[in-house]
């Protein structure tokens, strides 16, 4: 059987078109002629149906993961988190985070202290997260981006003075201005522990724009922090912000901060860690990435189920028209390039339904912000006609999801997904191709031609 040389591509490919997508010839005795292409665009429709998603849970997935991952290391934890012992001095903490804000690589370096606490006021009370900050937490850039202020300031200038979440105002009732009691733990005789009580007035409301991370976010300063949070249960950190946190970088530069703690002489002390936000957060970005690893694979079987489909309508294609192949092969195609035919006009079927599916997938994903809230905006009018006192729907509410999904368009995906699936497309148009290669110009005698 004689190789299939590249100039031969061009006939076989335009023959492959033609039969699959061509004006089928009008045979008042056949008349499933009249419809017999109907499967190929079937199919195309199929393949591109089943991109669509794909794209969607790609890109969206994408932003809402960077979106929260970002939102967790630049308000929360920080791209690197040195952990101190509370018995160090205010001295000797100032000039270690002076030492490691110097270093090459370092954005900034900024004193916290975290806790538990509880939170009441007149109308209610909740658990409180507290987290005692410093004065340089105004000049880290990230931190400022994602934060949102309802009211008041983002930090507190007095030490009586509290910013609240968004969701912890809300739980507690209280505004910009009203008193707050915060009740946390202190050591009493005999290891015993008793409840403090401080006052604090509410300076200001603020959100990160997703309520799991702040809904109980206290925030005071880190010198008020350090006089009412026990030691035993409180946590003290300098968290340090890189330049490119998600770099193959910080790595080193965790290694070069270790190096530091030596040169001070606080290598091997106890109370001393050093830890990057993947291993501070590692639960909850492996949650992401299986979530999302899970519908990838769902979509994934979803194209190949439309390829399968389209296996099956060439393979239903080549028994109906064997009398058209044989006449082909009369003519001296040989079954190499019979088989060629199926395979290319399979694969052209897969790059167009491909090529459509990709166009019509990172549109939706590109406008997903405005689709959802056109979508939103149309059933809160329909519900407002069927029933005025329905109560408005919210299709991503802040109590779960981001507010605005952040879109990431990765172009390596699109290159991958068009790929693959023009690659599955060819490969299930191997066994219809296979058959057509068998079908003998015989076939014309046996069916009286």
């Amino acid at each position: 059987m004689h190789q299939i040389k590249a100039r031969n591509l061009k006939p076989l490919f335009f023959l492959g078109l033609r039969f699959l997508f061509g004006k089928p010839v009008q045979n008042p005795k056949a008349p499933v002629h009249r419809v017999r292409h109907s499967a190929f665009w079937g199919a195309v429709l199929g393949i591109s149906v089943s991109i669509v998603p794909l794209y969607i849970v790609l890109f969206v997935s994408n932003g809402m993961i960077q979106g929260i991952t970002d939102r967790y290391l630049e308000t929360k934890t920080g791209h690197l988190q040195l952990a101190l012992p509370f018995t160090l001095t205010g001295e000797t903490r100032e000039k270690l985070q002076r030492d490691i804000a110097g270093l090459g690589g370092v954005a900034s370096a900024s004193f916290e202290v975290d806790g538990i606490g509880l939170a009441a006021s007149s109308r209610g009370s909740t658990s409180a997260q507290v987290r005692g900050l410093d004065q340089s937490i105004m000049a880290d850039e990230g931190f400022k981006k994602f934060i949102q202020t309802d009211g008041g300031t983002i930090y507190p200038e007095k030490q009586n003075e509290a910013v609240l979440g968004r969701y912890l105002a809300r739980a507690l009732g209280v505004g910009v201005g009203d008193t707050v009691t915060l009740i946390t733990l202190r050591d009493a005789h005999e290891g015993q522990m008793l409840p403090r009580l401080s006052i604090f007035r509410v300076a200001g409301i603020v959100s990160s724009g997703y309520r799991e991370l702040d809904a109980n976010w206290f925030i005071v300063r880190s010198e008020a922090a350090l006089r009412l949070l026990n030691p035993s249960t409180a946590y003290a950190f300098i968290g340090i912000k890189t330049v490119d946190p998600y770099g193959a970088g910080l790595n080193a530069l965790a290694s070069g901060i270790t190096d530091q703690l030596s040169q001070s002489g606080f290598s091997g002390v106890q109370g001393f860690s050093l830890r990057t936000w993947r291993d501070i957060e590692r639960s909850l970005f492996a949650s992401f990435s299986s979530t999302k690893s899970v519908l990838i694979l769902i979509m994934a079987i979803a194209i190949i189920v439309a390829a399968v489909n389209l296996a099956s309508a060439l393979t239903t294609y080549v028994i109906e028209h064997r009398t058209e192949i044989a006449i082909l092969r009369s003519f001296g195609v040989s079954s190499q390039q019979t088989a060629s035919i199926f395979l290319l006009g399979g694969a052209a079927t897969g790059t167009l339904g491909c090529i459509a599916g990709s166009a019509v997938g990172i549109f939706i994903s590109f406008y997903i912000n405005q689709i959802l809230s056109g979508i939103q905006a149309a059933i809160n009018f329909v519900s407002r006609l069927l029933a005025p006192a329905s109560h408005p729907v919210t299709l991503l509410n802040p109590d779960y999801y981001l507010e605005r999904i952040p879109i990431s368009i990765n172009w390596d995906y699109i290159i991958i997904v068009v790929g693959v699936g023009i690659a599955v497309s060819a490969l299930v148009s191997l066994v219809p191709a296979v058959k057509s290669s068998r079908i003998a110009p015989a076939e014309l005698i046996r069916h009286g031609q």
